[in-house]
């Protein structure tokens, strides 16, 4: 990404160079939001009493619109309960820039420091921040107008458009991205814009919108203000899915993935059944393993993998942040090794390429590698600062002290579920009912495939034991160093290696062969600091990890195989959104060695879904993370 380059012009007002055009009004950058977008858009008494209210802008900028309908919202007493400012920005600037610009409306001071302090690193995709006890949520989208409006799955109340004038980037005002609006608003939606150009009022008539011109602010003597009135179909993005007034969920599942749904769904203003068979959220899930590394995946081509773990790496340590946890996240920074000289070479060409910002990953040689990490290692690779390690039963403590009302049923298994008359009944193995709400969510790893079948055998279980290293006389890194596995500093004297992927193999306890694999990758990875281990005497633990065989967790509605079955002729050539769906069973499991970083957007996701809120997440990857996406290829194969 290109960030913008703080510039002003004669005036004093700031000025792109790159589309000779200035941020907002010489007038007066607040009064411009308060008047054409704020008021243009009949705000704040269109979002008076309603529990979400959507809004989409072309053109965060400065971002003085969304500050000053922050400021709105929180100085009016019938404001939204949630309030979603969605903004579109390619060239978005630096935390310190934004200083800069936002010193010279000190009413704003407050907001800008907030905003200041969550502002996530420039990398495309989108980025999601909670402000105000997360009633209010700004989504960022670094990405191109075309891009990201394809990519959004929301319905809108609102929009504003201010992007730079027409005829200097036009794309932004193109009948396309006209289009594209009309399929993200819900019927009525309004809309505003400082431009009255021909070209914009005739692209935003034809994709639907009723016009009209209203006086505009400064030296501008028009604006335009619209609303969303079609007189035809409108092909919309797929809405999220909204679960109506009974905000009432059963959560199967107390590990990583479970505790997760519940904290977000509980931030929500949600009752959550919290049901889990082990006795103890320690050992649910991977949760009672010591430790595991926290990290980003860079890829050259940017793929699925990388933009997933991207977004689910960044939301959870804003979240970390937000919450103020010391733990459980330990932010000592992550060692990716290349794993030979040509990949190091590799590694540095990817660096080159993609030019991230140093402060989310730079390649590193491996003089400076070992520097990093307090020992010598072998080679150089990827240097990832803001990584570390995570203690997963800190991690599900950490999600369910968020949610104190949440009261986790320990020890009670779910042997089956029942849906009656628009409510799920949970039943245990003697028939008696745990509990009853319109919405299960599976949280289970494989053990949701009892409730759901999505369609393959897509899942398979894999053994992973790690190896504790009493510290000394093992000689630990100060830092996570990864490779062909990982080794964590020591936590509390016990530095930890791991960890084995051992496929059909169910043995729950360590044993010798798997200590010897993570001894031989440790000594890899770090020479010389296994030489005083003596191996007869190393414990360990166990997990075991749910696997898709793409590699990708499945997250959202659970697909109806019988009704996709019955429909098959007519669904070979479908998408996603056109499965049909199990009423109010969603499932969020198969995080494979990845639950750390992507149970949390995961989560997010689903309670987005549910309550009718843009997902936090590009069309695209919540496809790619879909429930139903082996059934949809089969049926594109004819073969379901």
């Amino acid at each position: 990404m290109r960030p913008a380059t703080l510039a002003f012009d004669a005036s004093g007002t700031p000025w792109s160079a790159q589309f000779s055009d200035v941020y907002y009004s010489t007038e007066s950058g607040t009064g411009q939001a308060r008047h054409v977008f704020l008021h243009g858009n009949d705000l704040p008494a269109r979002w008076a009493d309603a529990h979400v209210f959507t809004m989409v802008e072309l053109g965060f900028g400065s971002g003085l619109n969304f500050l000053a309908t922050w400021d709105a919202w929180r100085s009016d007493p019938r404001r939204c309960t949630r309030l979603h400012f969605v903004s579109i920005e390619r060239h978005p600037f630096e935390a310190a820039d934004l200083a800069t610009l936002h010193g010279r409306f000190p009413e704003l001071s407050a907001l800008s420091s907030v905003l200041r302090a969550a502002w996530p690193p420039l990398l495309p995709g989108l980025h999601r921040l909670h402000f105000d006890h997360e009633a209010v949520t700004l989504t960022l989208a670094f990405a191109d107008a075309a891009v990201a409006l394809r990519q959004l799955r929301l319905a809108a109340d609102a929009f504003y458009l201010d992007g730079f004038a027409p005829d200097r980037n036009p794309e932004m005002w193109s009948a396309a991205s006209m289009r594209a609006l009309a399929r993200l608003a819900r019927p009525g939606a309004t809309l505003a814009t400082w431009s009255v150009a021909v070209s914009v009022r005739n692209a935003l008539t034809s994709a639907g919108f009723a016009i009209e011109k209203r006086p505009g602010f400064g030296r501008k003597r028009e604006m335009l203000a619209g609303r969303f009135a079609p007189r035809w179909p409108v092909r919309r993005a797929a809405p999220p899915d909204a679960c109506g007034s009974a905000r009432h969920a059963i959560v199967v599942g107390a590990g990583l993935a479970g505790a997760a749904v519940a904290s977000r769904l509980a931030a929500r203003g949600w009752a959550v059944e919290l049901v889990e068979r082990h006795h103890s959220a320690s050992v649910a899930g991977g949760s009672g393993l010591h430790a595991g590394a926290f990290q980003p995946h860079v890829s050259r081509d940017d793929s699925v993998l990388s933009r997933l773990t991207r977004a689910g790496f960044l939301y959870a340590a804003r979240d970390g942040v937000a919450t103020g946890q010391s733990a459980p996240q330990i932010r000592c920074g992550v060692l990716q090794l290349a794993d030979g000289p040509d990949n190091e070479e590799r590694v540095a060409a990817t660096a080159r390429m993609l030019a991230l910002p140093t402060g989310f990953a730079r390649c590193v040689s491996r003089d400076t590698a070992s520097a990093i990490a307090g020992v010598q290692v072998p080679i150089g690779g990827w240097w990832f600062p803001q990584g570390g390690y995570v203690r997963p039963r800190d991690l599900v403590q950490a999600q369910l002290a968020k949610a104190p009302e949440v009261g986790p049923r320990f020890g009670c298994t779910v042997a089956t579920l029942d849906p009656i008359d628009g409510l799920w009944s949970a039943y245990d193995g003697s028939g008696g009912l745990i509990a009853r709400a319109p919405v299960v969510v599976l949280a289970n790893a494989q053990d949701a495939l009892q409730f759901a079948d999505i369609g393959d055998d897509a899942l398979r279980m894999v053994r992973g034991q790690q190896t504790y290293l009493a510290v000394p006389p093992f000689r630990a890194p100060r830092v996570v160093v990864g490779g062909d596995g990982y080794v964590l500093p020591a936590i509390d004297g016990i530095a930890v290696a791991g960890a084995t992927y051992d496929l059909d193999d169910l043995n729950p306890r360590p044993d010798s062969k798997s200590h010897a694999v993570n001894l031989r990758r440790a000594e890899f990875m770090l020479p010389g600091s296994t030489a005083d281990i003596d191996p007869a005497a190393l414990s360990g633990g166990v997990g075991f990890r749910c696997v898709a065989t793409d590699r990708l967790p499945l997250v959202g509605p659970m697909v109806d195989i019988v009704a996709a079955r019955a429909q098959a002729k007519t669904l070979t050539g479908a998408h996603a959104p056109d499965l049909p769906r199990i009423p109010g069973l969603f499932g969020t499991f198969a995080f494979a060695s990845r639950g750390l970083v992507w149970t949390l957007i995961a989560a997010e996701l689903l309670a987005s879904r549910l309550e009718g809120e843009p997902l936090p997440l590009e069309g695209d990857l919540v496809d790619a993370i879909d429930p139903g996406r082996f059934a949809l290829k089969r049926l594109r194969r004819a073969s379901l």
